[in-house]
């Protein structure tokens, strides 16, 4: 997998501050560090609270997952982010009222500044990532490019060279047909002039 579907980095806005949420995902679990003014709290998405919470809302783990993965990459309207008492919340807008998705215990990182996860070094390296997967893609879209315009240019020049086939065909059937009515014409002359032959030998023969 790559580096940029296996951790993110997203900007989130509470009612009373602006978080930065690093996380690193795995299946069915994920670290997380949230980056808040002068602190770093951290914690840890097991698969029991998976189990736990798609149970609550009726649906698959996976399809849990999935949303969940949405909710904390992505910056959606629809959900709004609490971090109080130690927990960190997430809560989805129906309507007029916000149910509670899920939640995590979170703890203060206390680990001196040198060990705890560098939010800036991280950024540059998802953004290198992302950098060499855009123009994999511009390279690839390129090349489909060409390529179609290749298939399109040889499309053309089977037309034109059916075009041409089917014109030489029909000339040659109208030539044909011109031939034989000439044919016909000549055959019916000699006809004629045969007849006409015969009735005067016939007249002659009678005198």
């Amino acid at each position: 997998m790559d580096l940029d579907e296996v951790i993110t980095v997203t900007k989130i806005n509470t009612l009373t501050e602006c978080l930065y949420l690093l996380i690193g995902w795995q299946t069915t679990s994920f670290e997380i560090y949230i980056f808040a003014k002068e602190k770093v709290w951290k914690g840890k998405f097991s698969p029991n609270r998976l189990a736990s919470f798609s149970r609550n809302l009726q649906i698959s783990e996976k399809e849990y997952f999935n949303n969940l993965k949405q909710c904390l990459s992505l910056q959606k309207n629809n959900y709004v982010f609490e971090l109080k008492s130690g927990f960190f919340y997430w809560k989805r807008k129906v309507d007029n009222t916000v149910i509670i998705e899920g939640f995590l215990p979170v703890e203060t990182d206390t680990s001196p500044k040198k060990m705890q996860p560098d939010l800036l070094e991280v950024l540059l390296a998802l953004n290198k990532q992302l950098t060499r997967k855009a123009y994999y893609w511009e390279q690839k879209c390129r090349s489909m490019h060409l390529e179609y315009e290749k298939c399109l240019k040889d499309t053309e020049e089977f037309l034109n060279l059916k075009i041409d086939m089917e014109k030489a065909l029909c000339d040659k059937f109208l030539n044909l047909l011109k031939l034989k009515k000439e044919k016909n014409l000549e055959s019916r002359g000699n006809n004629k002039k045969n007849m006409k032959f015969e009735d005067m030998k016939e007249l002659l023969e009678g005198l």
